[in-house]
Parts: structure tokens; sequence; C-alpha cells
């Protein structure tokens, strides 16, 4: 009897243990799923973040989920740190999410991107330390009960929006991961080759998208072998390809006809293609790049100077016939952007596939580029290639293609193109001496140029004219990621040693909004809050007394340079203001597009207005009391506009060119016998890219000097007193 009781107890004591052990495995499965928990399909909290997410690998964003949000769940924010010695640094920052959304996919971006703390660009930045040792980043996910509202104007970094949710965080999951850089030879060659091209992160990616386009190019950039240099991502209208414009293969050598500039890398450029190509009516020709090879270079037409006649070839600008291209079909052009301008042929002999139905780039409207034979290997019948240098394709309906005569690549395009969303490349910025502002092929060309890399990132040009020996070089800089250390010796320049520090901004479409800046100049302070907007044909400088408050961030050999630029200051009254401005001159004769059919004069023309922000009253405009000396006049006889053969300084292209008083900056410089500058209205002007981007002052006018075409670089004054009322108005 014991022993049965005693087995009967047991046996209700192990299913009552069982029923609490349940109970309890029940209860905290059930505390684990009501907890917001943030996780990955590619690591968990504590592991190794995978190479593939880093700048050793594809400098993809990593796949991330989360469950568990509160009900009152609107948005959701996130936001991707490190805790270093000197402070945090961020790499990804996104708000805005839709509460719908519990996933993030590799590569993906999804509601709104802020700023990241190493290159300051509105994108992931994958983690690349300098340092020695394993580094811990965070991952972090916001629930949040309302929208983040933030102005147009705001950057959106870390601590902006952190600051900006902290009355709407509802809860907050994270986890941490750590990666430790390599020190292998291999791991060590792939880092090097990393920093010298900077190959960047493209932010565009998107869900999954069903289009045979998209698929077409990217196989077509994988099946090449540039998988891992170049990035193909795809929305509902446009696949964009992104590279750094900076080839692998040689560069330069060959050249004989150089304008002295030096290729760049150019990270963060994407190129726009096209995945539902349409004809269209109109064919188009641009004055930059067409297209974008596989590699990720961009593609130009032959000629060297702005857009074309497709009607008539013109040997006097075929860039190959001048020997401005180097070996392989390409050079640097006036932004230090490497591009090709005909069939980059040490590009396809680095292609994987070097078979005629290779495609070898892609044009902006979304037609395929091909080599010199029919994709079935046939040779192509002369006179078969229409005007574009294309045909009619079965599989894309038309391909481009290229030929060993003129035009040799994409000359222009059939199908329909939105050229405002052609990209440029960021043109570098900071040349306030101008070294490489006015730079141009030497007469007879150059002899022996040779161009090499270092290890360190650094590049070098070497050439020799007429017996002297020039060159260009730089190294990255300590100023910031995208910047470098210049040091050259040029033609152009009277073979002056002289030295900079430039950089490389991200890329600007052509008619890119403005945004307005904000002063990061110390010296440059006060009690007052102001904001500058200006608009330039082509290019400015505006000064605080002596201190630099902002320079026109589209460089001034850049084609058709006319923008706004907006900054915001703080500053004390009286506010001593001055500027430069400038027109494109190609040379000193101040024509532009020389031997070209459209050579010309340029015209100038500069409007701006300051408006206390504190009062919100426009305080200073534009106008006929500003003082504006002229520095550089041509040509003085208007009829060098005619000539065949313009060479400044002889016959009517003579020119008139001084210096800048030493001390004009400061406010107490004796300005009284400088002229004042003389107002042109707005047909004169003309005024293009920009300009409507700015709700004017009825003021604000257009100032100049006496002429528009010949007067190219001036300087100008005034001085701003504290208004007492809306002396100006504020009437836009």
């Amino acid at each position: 009897m014991k022993k049965t009781w005693a087995f009967c107890l047991g046996v209700i004591c192990c299913f009552t243990l069982s029923a609490c052990d349940d109970s309890n495995f029940e209860l905290e499965q059930q505390t684990h799923i009501n907890e917001f928990v943030l996780s990955s399909s590619a690591m968990a909290d504590g592991d190794s973040l995978p190479t593939i997410y880093t700048c050793d690998g594809d400098s993809l964003s990593p796949p991330l989920t989360w469950h568990g949000a509160p009900e009152a769940t609107k948005y959701y924010a996130l936001v991707m740190h490190h805790d270093a010695p000197e402070g945090v640094h961020w790499y990804w920052t996104l708000y805005d999410i839709n509460a719908d959304t519990t996933q993030i996919k590799a590569g993906e971006s999804l509601g709104q991107v802020g700023s990241n703390s190493v290159n300051d660009l509105d994108e992931y930045a994958p983690p690349c330390s300098k340092g020695p040792g394993k580094k811990s980043y965070t991952f972090t996910v916001y629930a949040l009960s309302a929208p983040v509202a933030f102005n147009k104007q705001t950057k959106v970094d870390r601590a902006t929006l952190l600051a900006a949710i902290e009355g709407t965080t509802l809860d907050s999951a994270s986890m941490t991961v750590t990666y430790q850089r390599s020190a292998s030879d291999n791991q060590g060659k792939a880092e090097a080759e990393k920093k010298r091209n900077n190959v960047p992160n493209q932010s565009r990616s998107t869900s999954n998208i069903d289009s045979p386009r998209c698929d077409d190019i990217k196989h077509s950039v994988n099946d090449a072998g540039f998988e891992q240099s170049v990035t193909v991502t795809c929305d509902e209208d446009y696949a964009y390809v992104a590279s750094t414009t900076y080839p692998s293969h040689e560069v330069m050598t060959g050249i004989t006809g150089t304008n002295e500039q030096i290729p760049v890398p150019a990270k963060g450029y994407a190129a726009p293609i096209k995945l539902n190509p349409e004809k269209a009516q109109k064919l188009t020709t641009i004055d930059a790049a067409v297209g974008v090879a596989v590699n990720g270079v961009p593609i130009y037409d032959y000629s060297s100077q702005g857009e074309l006649d497709v009607t008539s070839y013109d040997p006097k600008h075929d860039t190959l016939a001048l020997g401005q291209l180097d070996n392989c079909g390409g050079h640097a052009g006036r932004g230090d952007d490497y591009h090709y301008h005909v069939s980059p042929t040490c590009m396809i002999n680095t292609m994987k596939n070097q078979a005629s139905d290779a495609i070898i780039g892609w044009a902006y409207d979304g037609y395929p580029l091909y080599g010199d034979k029919n994709p079935d290997g046939s040779n192509i019948p002369q006179g078969a290639l229409d005007v574009c240098n294309g045909q009619t394709d079965e599989k894309f309906g038309y391909r481009y293609q290229t030929s060993v005569t003129p035009p040799y690549v994409i000359q222009c395009l059939v199908g329909e193109v939105d050229t405002s969303k052609l990209p440029r490349v960021a043109p570098l910025s900071g040349d306030t001496q101008g070294i490489r502002a006015d730079l141009r092929p030497p007469p007879e060309g150059v002899e022996n140029l040779t161009h090499s890399v270092a290890e360190d990132g650094g590049r070098t040009m070497r050439y020799s004219y007429q017996g002297e020996d020039y060159f260009t070089t730089y190294t990255p800089s300590v100023d910031g990621d995208n910047c470098y250390d210049f040091k050259q010796k040029t033609i152009s320049n009277g073979g002056k040693v002289q030295t900079g520090t430039f950089c490389r901004g991200s890329q600007s479409a052509a008619s890119q909004p403005s945004t307005t800046r904000v002063n990061t100049n110390p010296a440059i302070n006060g009690e007052h809050n102001l904001k500058l907007e200006a608009w330039a044909d082509n290019w400015f400088a505006a000064y605080v007394g002596e201190q630099l408050l902002i320079e026109d961030s589209v460089s001034i050999t850049t084609e058709r340079s006319f923008n706004a630029e907006s900054i915001s200051f703080s500053a004390d009254y009286p506010i001593q203001l001055n500027l430069i401005i400038k027109d494109f001159k190609q040379n000193d004769t101040g024509l532009e597009y020389i031997g070209a059919k459209n050579q010309q004069m340029g015209d100038g023309g500069f409007i701006m207005q300051l408006t206390d922000t504190d009062t919100n009253n426009v305080v200073a405009v534009s106008n006929k009391s500003w003082k504006c000396e002229v520095l550089h006049k041509a040509p003085l006889n208007k009829l060098c506009e005619d000539e065949s053969n313009p060479v400044a300084g002889q016959g009517s292209c003579t020119f008139m060119s001084k210096e800048a008083p030493k001390n004009w900056l400061q406010s107490e410089f004796d300005d009284t016998n400088w002229p004042h500058a003389t107002e042109h209205n707005f047909s004169a002007v003309g005024p293009k890219d920009g300009y409507d981007e700015i709700n004017w002052d009825k003021n604000a006018q257009f100032i100049w000097g006496d002429d528009l075409e010949t007067d190219n670089t001036l300087i100008c004054r005034a001085t701003i007193e504290q208004p007492q009322h809306s002396d100006v108005g504020n009437d836009k």
C-alpha cells in the first residue's frame, strides 16, 4: 500500500512539476514575444559583423528584423553608431519608416535617410576602421508615436534625430556586433584598393523590382566582372549604376594634347538608366555624359566643346584627333573627372566576356551600347548606323555601337530622357587661388606623359613640354575623406609650383535644388542671424570682411555653371560684404568654345539678397549702390569673336588684366575711385538653372560691370548697416 501510494504520489508530483515547467516555458515564451526585439538573419547580438557589410566587402547595409513594438507605434527610426574614444561615430540614420514595416533587407533604404559621420552624405557608411583592434557597432530601432518633422533645410544627423524623437519614443530595441579588420596581405591589398578607389555605397536600393531591363543591366556589369567596384540598384523608373568613375585599367598614358587635368575619384557617382525606354520625337544632345560604361566610367560624345551639331562632323574638336585621349579612349575633364569619348578599349580588354554580344555600356535613355560588331559577330555594313551611331535591335528595340570612325560612340540619344535628372561629377571645390580654374591644352602638345598611383591613394601625372618637366600630384588629405592635397607645376600657370587642398563633393544634377548651407567658419559670428541667397553666371565667392563665407559649389569650368546658393550665418552690423564674381573664359581672349561653330563671348550676371532671419526682413540686395572693380576684361575688340584662330593679345583679341588690391577685403579699404555696379535687366542676363529656386525681393537687381560680355572678373564691395526699419523691404 505504501509503495502504491508512493508511486501515485510520484506520478502526481511528476505531472504537477511538468505542468509547472510548461507554464513557466509558456510564460517565458509569451514574455519574449511581447518584448521589442531587434535581430538579423545575417548575424546575432554579440556576433561579428559579416565582411560584406563593411568597406572590405560590398559596403552593403545589413538586413534587420524587429517585432514586439508597442501597439501605439506609428513610425520607426533606425540608427547605427560606434562609441569611439573621441566621440560617437554614426553610420546609418533612417526615420519615418512606416509602422507596418518590420524588416529592412540588405542594401535597402526605407523612409527618410539622414547623414553619416564618415562622409556627411545621406547614406549608409560601411564600417572602415583605421585603428587597430575590435570595434563595436550598435543598431537601435525606435518605435515612435508620431512622424518626425524636419524642415527641408535641416541636416539630419544622429544627434538631431535623437533630439527630435525624444518626446515620441515609445520603446527601443538594440543589438551590438563587432568587427576587426584583418591584417593579412590579401585583406590589406583589398583595403588599399578600396581606399584608393573610394568604392561607394549606393543608398538608392529598393525592395525587389520586377524589371527585365534592371536584370539586364545588372547582368551586364556582373558578366563583365565589375561587380566588386560597381553596384546596380533599381527603383520603378531607373537603374542606378554607381561607382567612383575611376577605372582599374591604366589611365592618361598616350595623351599629347593634355588639358593638365588629372583624374580624381568621384565617390557616390550614380548614373540613372531608364528601365522603360521610349523613342523620342526629337534627338537629344548633351554637353556632358550621355551614358555609362559597365565599369562605371561615364561616356561622353567625341567632342571637346559643348553640344554637337550631329549633322556635321567637327574635326577641330575631335578629342581623339587632337591627341586629348589616352590609349584607353578616355581622359580627365574640366572637373578632374575621368570619362571616355570613344570606344573604351582597355576596359573591354579587362572584361570577362569579350565576345561581340557583350554589352559594354548603357545610354541614359535605357538602350545598350555594344562594340564595333553586331551582337552575332557579323560586321556592321557601311551606312547602317544612324546619326546617333545606333541601329534597331531585336531584343532591346534599339542599340548603340562603337566604331573606328567618327562619331566613334554614342553621339546623341534617340530615347526619351529627363536631362534634369542626369548627374554631373561634383567638381573639386576650394580653389580660391584659381590654380586649377584655367588649365588648357598647350600649343603643339606635350611629350612623355605618364600617370602613376601610389599605395596611399596618391596620384601623379608627369610630362614634358619644350624641354622642361611639369607635373601634377595629389594625396588624400587629413581635411576629409574626399579631400586631396595638390602640388603642381603646370604649363598653363607659367611653370610656378603651386599647392592647395581641394575636396570632391557629392554628385550634382543639372537642376539640383538649392539648400541652405550653414556657415562653418568660426571667425564669422555675431548676434544677428542672417541668410545670404545668390545666383551667378557663372561663379562667385562671398566674404564677410576678410573671411570666406561661401564659394560657389559648382566649378566655373563646369558646362553651364549657373546655380543658386544659400547660406545661413551670424554677424554683427555693420557687415562688410565682399564679392568675387566671374564669367567663364577659356583663356585671355575672353572667349569660350574656341574654334567651334558656337565660338562666342560669354556673358555674366549676379544677383543676391541678404535676409535678417531674426526679423525676416531683407536688409540688403544687389543693386547699383555696390562698388565693383573689373579685374579682367576681354576681348577689348569684339571682332575677336569672329576670328578663326583667336590668340590672346594678338589682333582683335587684346585684353586687360590686373591683380586685386591686397587689402580690398578690409572694411577700411577706400573704394571711392571704384565705379558703381551696373544694373542689368532680366532679359539681358537670361538667368537659368537655380534662379527660380529663390523667392527674390522686388528690389534685388542683376549687377555686373558695364558690359556683360567683356567684363569677365570683378570684385565688389558693400557695407551693410543695421536697418532701423525695413529699409529694403521684404516684398517678395
